[in-house]
Parts: structure tokens; C-alpha cells; sequence
């Protein structure tokens, strides 16, 4: 009697291949570049305008810090 062992343990589960998601064709133009940094600056500037008013009415001044 050959008995064939068969488990799901010794057999290794096949991946999926996964697709690179960084793809030469997807890079940003300069022009597309420019505009995230110009929008990052914009964000920036409404954050610290903003941040100390909020903070104030919260009561929680203190978390500032000085510069």
C-alpha cells in the first residue's frame, strides 16, 4: 500500500504577480511639479494663519511653540 501524503502546509500559495505601480509613463510634467509645490505653499501659509486662532479658542494656546 503506497499511501501519498498530501498537505496544504508543504505546498507554497501562488501570489499574484502584482504590476509595478511606478511606471516611466506616470511620471509628473514640470508644469504638474510646480503646481502640487504651489499648492503645498498655499496649504502652508492658511495652517499657520489659521493654526493660532484655532488654538486660541480652544483654550490650547500653549501647544504652539515659538520660534
Amino acid at each position: 500500500m503506497n499511501s501519498q501524503k498530501s498537505s496544504a502546509s508543504s505546498q507554497t500559495p501562488s501570489r499574484p504577480t502584482r504590476q509595478s505601480t511606478w511606471l516611466a509613463s506616470n511620471r509628473l510634467t514640470p508644469s504638474e511639479i510646480a503646481l502640487l509645490q504651489q499648492s503645498k505653499e498655499s496649504i502652508a501659509d492658511y495652517v499657520q494663519k489659521e493654526l493660532p486662532e484655532r488654538l486660541k479658542q480652544r483654550h490650547l494656546e500653549h501647544m504652539l511653540t515659538k520660534v
